[in-house]
């Protein structure tokens, strides 16, 4: 998370699933501090990867760009389910320090990847060439439990 965080701070809406449906989480949209940052990183959010899929192939205009976290190949699932329209020119891969995975992101149309601390300067160069703010929208992909938490 702490690579999202600039100064000034951008605005942050966190999504939640209940019941398989998206809302935004109740005292958001804000913006991303390092203090809300290390917030973001406690959260315990239900996750429904058929949910998130679902949401993914369903997604409109209303989303500009899409990046998708590699998390050890965890994010090829998700990255199969987004909208065939989306996936050239409106999405990227992220990744911590390297990507084995890069042979089959491409195999289904993926032409962008970018280390994860480079996400935000690659953002906002879109949002000024698209004349908008910078707005980011986040869903968490791995839900927390006592077992896989740890306190950053």
């Amino acid at each position: 998370m702490g690579e999202f965080v600039v100064s000034p701070p951008l605005s942050w809406t966190r999504f939640v699933q209940r019941d398989g449906v998206f809302r935004i989480a109740d005292g958001y949209p804000n913006v991303l501090t390092a203090a809300q940052a290390k917030f973001e990183m406690r959260n315990w959010d239900e996750v429904l990867l058929s949910s998130i899929i679902r949401g993914l192939t369903d997604l409109g205009d209303g989303v500009d760009y899409v990046l998708l976290g590699n998390n050890a190949g965890q994010g090829l699932p998700l990255a199969q389910s987004l909208a065939p329209n989306m996936i050239a020119d409106r999405a990227a891969i992220i990744y911590a320090n390297s990507l084995p995975e890069r042979k089959a992101y491409e195999q289904i149309g993926y032409r962008t990847f970018f280390r994860r601390s480079e996400a935000i300067s690659r953002l906002l160069q879109l949002a000024d060439n698209a004349g908008r703010p910078l707005a980011l929208w986040f869903i968490n992909t791995i839900q927390h439990n006592e077992f896989n938490y740890h306190d950053p």
